[in-house]
């Protein structure tokens, strides 16, 4: 049974060793020229004098995470998680049951071979939207019991603010105490086999022919080095980048293998994982948007998936945040009104692209961007690099011809849409995104115009939502001003 004072479980002082012990690997093996010419010069003390140093700084982490765990405390108190850390300084941080948003699992893969989970709490905080307020590593046990006992609080909180004529309410919440994650029938199960699709039609175009030229660079370097630490450090960027590559068709696999997802009253559980699994629970009113996405081959194949907005759910963008993974048009939107009727789309959506005559603002625009690009190419050919003048004339061309397609896909993809309860809006160029925002969720909408839109009865808009930092803006494009009334007045009824 799981104590109202306890400590994290000791293998956490292994887990915190293994990243330095790792950053230790690195360091020798980019000092291996170093090691090999003491070891020929017979400089035997010096050598083991490093032994015995890194042996040393070693020691002394080592009983410095133990002294810290054995000081540190965790203790439910009323509604309060208390943490308290008693080493040279005494340090308290106390958490209000009312400001938690999620109590969530995860388990990396020593964590899910000596029996241990990471239970993750997320507070309700816009200043602490991109961190996880809250780590604690318990047994499987202590963890779930851990888990049930702070959502029971926070249940609790919640039947405080119940009104008597707010029965089905309770009963809702009291359900939420009976409900055992461990055994969930889910409502979508992905298999390998669609995980794999998924990875095909998320594929990254461009990071692929990023990650291609590196690896051709890095062995022309090769062939100009002539030590061996040299070569190992460049071993290790191909291997990189190889392994990058290689994530591009089979990351998500072991991302999102077994990736499950249940819709049950008024939360989403999410699970999925295979080296690093994680267990998350989404309540649906802290959701503030969705994106629905389409990489560039996701758009030639039709295919889409969707990730939420939160605040308090994760401390990175894959935490809590795809819910349905690449599907055809018929079975994603079947998935969407299982998971999420209050935000699925219509069949009769209509995006209101952008007024034809922005092209002039576009345009005037790219004629910025050309005169800037020109300057550029015909002082560096002045310098007498003894590059011949066509390849300068064709980087100026694929300038030109790029700035126009970039113009008409903008065109293509940016667009929005008034409903009577959701917003939508389009945005992107090769890939696109679709967000759905609920009125009452927009913090606040921003008009711009500048001299050259004025003239032409234009306005630049941006919308603002609660989200973490670089995800809470939303483009809008540039429309005419009586569409922005339109939008502000569904916002402020």
């Amino acid at each position: 049974m799981l104590e109202e004072k306890f400590r994290c479980h000791p293998s956490i002082i292994v887990e915190k060793l293994g990243g330095i012990i790792t950053a230790i690997f690195f360091i020798v093996i980019a000092s291996i020229d170093d090691i090999k010419d003491m070891i020929l010069e017979d400089i035997v003390s010096y050598y083991y004098l490093i032994i015995l140093g890194v042996i040393g700084l070693l020691t002394i982490i080592l009983i410095y995470n133990i002294v810290v765990w054995s000081k540190t405390f965790i203790s439910i108190e009323g509604n309060t998680i208390i943490v308290q850390r008693n080493t040279i300084s005494s340090k308290v941080k106390t958490y209000g049951i009312q400001n938690i948003s999620n109590v969530n699992l995860e388990q990396n893969i020593f964590e899910q071979i000596v029996g241990t989970f990471k239970i993750k709490i997320d507070t309700d905080s816009l200043s602490t939207a991109d961190n996880t307020d809250i780590e604690i590593i318990l047994s499987k046990k202590d963890a779930y019991e851990f888990k049930n006992k702070v959502i029971q609080l926070m249940n609790n909180e919640k039947l405080k603010h119940v009104d008597e004529d707010k029965i089905n309410l309770q009963d809702d919440i009291m359900k939420e105490d009976l409900f055992n994650e461990e055994n969930i029938e889910y409502d979508i199960v992905y298999s390998v086999n669609d995980v794999l699709k998924h990875c095909f039609y998320n594929f990254s175009v461009f990071g692929f022919i990023f990650n291609l030229a590196v690896i051709a660079v890095t062995l022309l370097m090769v062939l100009q080095v002539d030590s061996l630490g040299g070569i190992v450090a460049i071993g290790l960027i191909i291997i990189t980048s190889g392994i990058s590559i290689l994530k591009f068709f089979v990351g998500d696999l072991f991302k999102y293998y077994n990736f499950s997802i249940k819709r049950l009253e008024d939360k989403l559980y999410i699970s999925y994982g295979l080296f690093k699994k994680r267990k998350f629970t989404v309540p649906v009113n802290r959701i503030n948007a969705i994106n629905i996405k389409q990489s560039a081959l996701s758009r030639i194949f039709k295919r889409y998936n969707a990730d939420i907005v939160t605040i308090g759910v994760g401390n990175d963008e894959s935490e809590g945040s795809q819910i349905l993974l690449s599907a055809k048009k018929e079975a994603f939107s079947r998935n969407m009104k299982i998971l999420l009727p209050e935000l699925a789309l219509g069949e009769n959506i209509n995006l209101q692209r952008q007024p034809k005559k922005h092209f002039i603002i576009k345009l005037i625009e790219m004629l910025i961007v050309t005169i800037i690009s020109t300057i550029i190419l015909y002082c560096i050919y002045n310098l007498d690099y003894k590059i011949p003048g066509i390849i300068f004339f064709v980087i100026w061309l694929c300038i030109i011809l790029m700035g126009v397609i970039i113009i008409q896909m903008n065109y293509i993809t940016k667009g929005f849409y008034i409903g009577e309860e959701n917003l939508v809006i389009s945005w992107g160029v090769f890939s696109k995104k679709i967000g759905v925002i609920k009125y009452k969720k927009v913090q606040y909408i921003d008009i711009k115009e500048n001299p050259i839109s004025s003239k032409l009865n234009l306005c630049k808009g941006e919308i603002y939502i609660l989200a973490s930092l670089g995800n809470s803006t939303r483009a809008l494009g540039y429309y005419e001003l009586a569409l922005f009334e339109k939008l502000g007045h569904k916002i402020i009824n």
